[in-house]
């Protein structure tokens, strides 16, 4: 079996992470591929793992908004991953004050044009969680995210790929 794993990331997902060898999580590197579904998995992990990243709440409300059609599908695309991962590089709370949370990329004066709340997002995202088996992961920034990812990867790797003999 294997001694690393290689991350496979999207070829969509333009402002992601990169990963690179590390010995310390047995990573061998990265390739971008185009996935159907999800924004990353690990090579031999195709059909197992798939991990959706969001970077912001205003994301987040546009894929639960707006294209809500197209995230669906996506969340549907997941049924048959044994593992399946929103990963989210904001925290709750930012979600529940959207869009009025510290830092928020929507304009002061459209914010009251905004419809869609942080209690609504909450409430698709749980009813995501529950109905369809995904996990999801408030991570709280993009460094938490990074960290959470890369321990997913090589958990996932000692479950699936290693021989630990």
């Amino acid at each position: 079996m294997a001694k690393g794993y290689i991350v496979i990331k999207d070829t969509r997902e333009t402002e992601g992470y990169n990963f690179t060898k590390n010995e310390k999580y047995r990573c061998e590197g990265m390739v971008n591929t185009k996935l159907d579904t999800g924004d990353y998995t690990l090579r031999g992990l195709e059909d197992i793992l798939c991990i959706e990243r969001k970077a912001s709440a205003e994301e987040m409300s546009i894929n639960l908004g707006k294209e809500s059609k197209r995230f669906q599908r996506e969340i549907e695309r997941m049924k048959p991953f044994k593992h399946k991962i929103i990963l989210l590089e904001f925290s709750m709370q930012q979600m529940l004050d959207f869009p009025n949370h510290a830092g928020s990329r929507v304009p002061h004066v459209k914010r009251n044009e905004v419809r869609i709340t942080g209690a609504f997002m909450l409430k698709r995202l749980m009813e995501i969680q529950i109905e369809h088996d995904v996990h999801i992961l408030f991570c709280g920034s993009r460094f938490a995210a990074l960290k959470t990812i890369s321990s997913i990867f090589k958990r996932m790797a000692h479950l699936y790929l290693f021989n630990e003999d």
